[in-house]
């Protein structure tokens, strides 16, 4: 069968302004036109079946990735249209996906169905052009108009496995364009019924029904009919208390619509909700939140960005729950929430909305988050954490209200369990936020248990518990009205899976006097275990007694302003250790439900310099285990396997994880964890320098490509490149940290020939970068280091790649020009002369690059920025995207995001010590502030570096100060140096009454251990 362009084809009938076509595009009887591909390591090929449909089979053999089945078909698309297709699969649950190609093969269009369980025999499947969305590349125009490929795709998804999905027909019907106006409505209502008709069929993804004043307890069944003869029900609602009812019904078609009441008369206004007005459910809470008083719902559904931050232990990231800004939280990833209200003795209710809220962590740096809320007539303390094992961990809460009237009061503490999450509805990337299931709510006498798992137990008994489904309303008033004594029972099963509760403990005050409430709620699958007051603030102080020790390893003590540096850093720690799911280090615990190995290998930088080993080792053995047998190191890796996508930072990553951890633990144990490693370095090598090779070719030695020559290949590794792959200096940074790591494995390993041949390698890969580095700037007639070879483009965030962790022979010049303009944009930003519309934390690696290169005061300036925008204050935080207007709902990744965090710890160490390669040297106090060595003291205590433990204070004497490097480090060939802080004038250095030289603002230190005297000039 030949299938032409659609502008060429004709439905049957008279052409003419009107037609509309309607077209078989492939019956599949043409096994020849398709061809199977497939990703690394999976296996894919092409079937006949029995009922003559063509089968793709698939075997995933324990990797991430996908199987395709492709064909030409160039296609001029229609406006508006159908497209059906005629399926069946058999085998485990995965994403099938539909996918239109140009004839670039740069963009696609998409439609993407996770986790579908396909028929067993061939059913329809139909494809609606709204549900074609762009899915990448380069395109300015986005609209789908013309493409060469069709492909359907198995990616792994939720199982895996083998399987086979089989098609039969792709038909396609172009659909009329909607009428501009709609025909008006006709109404009519007789005996308890309202029908609305349209006058023709109309899509909708929902209905909202407006009832009069006074209408309550409304039983009723909405109706839908093509041609108001034959009816069918579509939804029943019972119990329904009157004003707005919101009737999610996606993918619907109907010309009438009828509303009947079992018993009443009220007649309702009714509003279709388009696939455009409510695109889910989310938007059906907007609705109802736009509806309500304000407060009663979330201010993520009131069109206000919330912020939140994370409770959970280490290593259980995947089990941890959330604690917003505003007092509520989330009972695991993607569960519903429980938010605090309280009620005055007048009867007034005091919802997130009426208080001023605050926030605060334990000393200031344990993750014991807290939200503090101050009322003219009371405070209430919300405060988190969790304790027990990675694998069963418990939630703590505890609320705490506290009269501050001069009066005795009586109050009622309200605790609502809400369908829906803390992490908000714009977040849409692995876990979705907003709405959350609750099908079925059990009170026992004793716990509230959500569809069937373990209860959540409270220090004391609410007086009352009630609850509703979702169709009898979610307004705080309707669940008051059904209380009922928690001495009772309850057993509530909701149709639509949005149920709500509420729990209530009254109390009266004395002035001053304050009550606590507390819960246990279980994040895995053990039961919660039940806890007194009294066992609860045990608990509490045992975990933050953990995390005191556990963050303890390595200490910093800065004076005045440096407090905030220390805090942070403390914190960031720990937000790494919540944020990893076992081994696997991952940046967030919502949105990024996998892990990078960009994101592991910055953070095992951080890890170890900090003390946790143990994490850093667990993590690269872990990911290890996932390096493809070629020898190719997956970008990332999630419970699917390892992704195939290509992104060539990946294979210098892992390199450099295996070699610092060696550098940070050869002394423990001789190099024998790495020498484990050293079949998996040699396969990596191996791939990567077959990539390098790759681009040493004859074409890009001519003028228009020689910029190219021997840089890694193009890859979207860098995410400004999603659009199309490119010559992404990220890359070559990461490549050359990988190569010279290789070397000192090899070296370590006593494996000469290996570390002989790499070297080579190395150095020619070094040279050729720095050649492409100027080639570029001479092409693209620029001053600065490139992003990308090919584009030209401006991005000093990659660059500080350059010089940690790359430590690159690059030009000296071109890296100032990179970061004069960077500084001249940031500060312009700073002071709000130049608009921006969005940035990532992860610019907080240039606060590090600026300390090596020597520009204290404007890392310190860079710095004071970033802090600025943690929110809310007092977490000690950042969200993967920072927006000027902190209440503008927009995605924000995660948030803490772990790898800012790492990227936060390894430039807030740099400003008090790092890492010279070249001259195996250590710079101490690059960013020391002059200030801080007139408030106090600076203190370093237990910092590993590649040359053993470091030990280094700076403290305050009667002439000056005293400088103390305690402990003896091994491998320090070019010593240890002090740089003097800007603004302060150099002190003369005495070691043992002997004049020390000064070299600039440098002091070269004596062999550690070593005490020196800096007496004030």
């Amino acid at each position: 069968m030949r299938c032409w362009p659609i502008a060429l084809l004709l439905a049957a009938g008279t052409v003419g302004a009107a037609t509309l076509r309607s077209e078989m595009l492939d019956d599949f009887r043409d096994t020849a036109a398709w061809q199977a591909s497939a990703s690394d390591q999976v296996r894919a090929s092409l079937r006949r079946d029995r009922d003559g449909s063509l089968c793709l089979d698939y075997d995933f053999a324990g990797v991430s990735g996908y199987a395709v089945m492709r064909r030409a078909l160039p296609m001029d698309w229609p406006h508006r249209f159908d497209l059906g297709a005629r399926i069946k699969g058999s085998g485990a649950t995965n994403d099938l996906q539909f996918k239109l190609v140009d004839a670039s093969g740069d963009n696609v269009w998409w439609v993407n169905r996770p986790n579908t369980a396909l028929p067993a025999r061939l059913a329809e499947t139909k494809f609606r052009s709204r549900h074609v969305q762009f899915a990448w590349g380069p395109a300015a125009d986005k609209s789908l108009r013309r493409t060469q490929f069709v492909e359907f795709v198995i990616a792994a998804g939720r199982d895996g496995g083998k399987g086979a999905l089989c098609v039969a027909s792709l038909h396609l019907q172009e659909r009329a364009p909607d009428p501009q106006p709609w025909p008006a409505v006709h109404t009519t209502s007789t005996a308890g019924r309202t029908a609305f008709d349209f006058g023709r069929v109309r899509e909708f993804n929902g209905v909202a029904l407006q009832w009069p004043a006074g209408a309550k307890a409304l039983d009723y069944d909405l109706q839908a009919s093509d041609d108001g003869s034959i009816w069918r029900t579509v939804r029943r609602v019972r119990g329904s208390d009157g004003g707005l009812d919101a009737l999610f019904l996606p993918e619907s078609e109907a010309r009438h619509l009828r509303v009947a009441l079992r018993r009443g008369s009220a007649s309702p206004q009714l509003t279709l909700k388009s696939a455009a007005d409510w695109p889910d459910f989310n938007r059906v809470l907007a609705t109802l939140a736009a509806d309500a008083p304000r407060g009663e719902l979330p201010r993520a559904f009131l069109g206000q960005q919330n912020y939140w931050t994370l409770v959970g232990v280490d290593g259980g990231g995947q089990r941890s729950a959330l604690l917003s800004e505003d007092g509520a939280l989330e009972i695991g990833r993607g569960g519903y929430s429980l938010e605090p209200t309280v009620q005055l003795e007048d009867g007034r209710r005091v919802t997130w909305a009426d208080v001023k809220a605050s926030h605060t962590l334990r000393e200031g740096h344990l993750p014991l988050p807290a939200v503090h809320w101050a009322h003219p007539s009371f405070t209430l303390d919300v405060e988190a954490t969790a304790d027990g094992t990675r694998e069963a961990p418990q939630l703590l809460g505890r609320y705490t209200l506290r009269n501050r009237s001069t009066q005795a009061q009586r109050f009622t503490l309200q605790v609502a369990l809400r369908p829906w999450q803390v992490n908000p509805p714009q977040q849409f990337l692995s876990t979705p936020g907003g709405a959350s299931p609750v099908q079925a709510l059990r009170w026992n006498g004793r716990g509230l248990a959500v569809d069937g798992r373990p209860p959540l137990r409270f220090t004391a008994l609410p007086q009352t518990v009630g609850a509703l489904p979702f169709d009898s309303g979610l307004s705080l008033t309707a669940l008051q009205a059904a209380q009922r004594p928690s001495t009772t029972t309850l057993d509530l099963r909701d149709p639509q899976a949005h149920a709500s509760a509420l729990l209530e403990w009254s109390v009266t005050l004395a002035p001053g006097a304050s009550h606590t409430v507390g819960l246990v709620a279980p994040l895995g699958t053990q039961p919660a275990t039940a806890a007194s007051p009294g066992q609860l603030q045990a608990r509490f102080d045992a975990a933050a007694t953990h995390w005191r020790e556990r963050l303890s390893r390595v200490t910093l003590q800065l004076p005045g302003d440096g407090t905030r540096i220390a805090d942070t850093l403390a914190t960031s720690l720990a937000h790494m250790l919540m944020s990893r799911d076992g081994p696997a280090l991952r940046p967030g615990t919502r949105s990024y439900a996998r892990t990078w190995i960009r994101d592991g290998a910055m953070m095992v930088a951080g890890l170890l310099r900090l003390g946790e080993v143990d994490a850093a080792r667990e993590f690269t053995d872990w990911y290890a285990g996932f390096v493809f047998n070629s020898g190719k190191v997956p970008c990332c890796v999630d419970q699917r396997g390892a992704d195939p996508v290509v992104e060539n930072d990946s294979h210098g990553q892992y390199l450099y994880a295996v070699a610092e951890v060696l550098r940070h633990t050869g002394h423990i144990d001789g190099g024998a964890w790495a020498e484990r490693h050293w079949p998996t370095v040699q396969r990596v090598m191996t791939w990567m320098e077959a990539l390098r090779q790759s681009e040493r070719t004859t074409a890009n030695r001519t003028p228009e490509r020689a910029h190219f020559f021997g840089l890694m290949p193009p890859s979207i590794s860098h995410e400004g490149y999603s659009d199309k792959a490119a010559y992404s200096y990220w890359d070559d940074f990461w490549a050359l940290r990988g190569y010279k790591d290789a070397v000192q494995l090899a070296q370590r390993g006593g494996h000469a020939a290996e570390a002989a041949r790499w070297a080579g390698w190395r150095d020619e890969f070094e040279r050729e970068l720095a050649a492409s580095i100027e080639a570029t700037a001479r092409h693209w007639n620029i001053d600065f280091i490139a992003g990308a070879a090919d584009r030209g483009d401006f991005d000093a965030t990659s660059t500080t790649m350059a010089l940690n962790p790359a430590q690159a022979a690059v030009s000296r010049a071109r890296l100032d020009a990179t970061f004069e303009r960077y500084w001249q944009e940031m500060n312009a930003r700073a002071e709000g002369r130049r608009a921006w519309k969005d940035y990532t934390p992860y610019e907080l690696r240039t606060v590090g690059a600026l300390a090596r290169l020597g520009q204290p005061a404007r890392a310190h300036a860079m710095l004071d920025f970033f802090f600025k925008d943690q929110r809310p204050a007092g977490w000690n935080q950042w969200a993967e995207v920072v927006l000027p207007d902190a209440r503008e709902p927009r995605f924000l990744g995660d948030m803490p995001h772990a790898w800012v965090s790492s990227d936060y710890i390894r430039s807030a160490l740099d400003l008090l010590v790092y890492d010279d390669e070249g001259e195996h040297s250590l710079v101490l106090g690059a960013g020391l502030k002059a200030a801080w060595l007139q408030q106090g003291d600076v203190v370093l205590r237990g910092l590993s570096t590649p040359y053993g433990r470091l030990d280094w204070s700076l403290r305050r004497s009667a002439r000056g100060w005293q400088l103390d490097l305690p402990s003896k480090m091994s491998g320090l060939h070019g010593g240890a140096r002090l740089r003097w802080p800007e603004g302060l004038a150099l002190p003369r250095a005495l070691h043992g009454g002997q004049a020390l030289a000064w070299q600039g603002r440098d002091l070269v230190l004596p062999a550690a251990p070593v005490q020196i005297e800096l007496v004030r000039e």
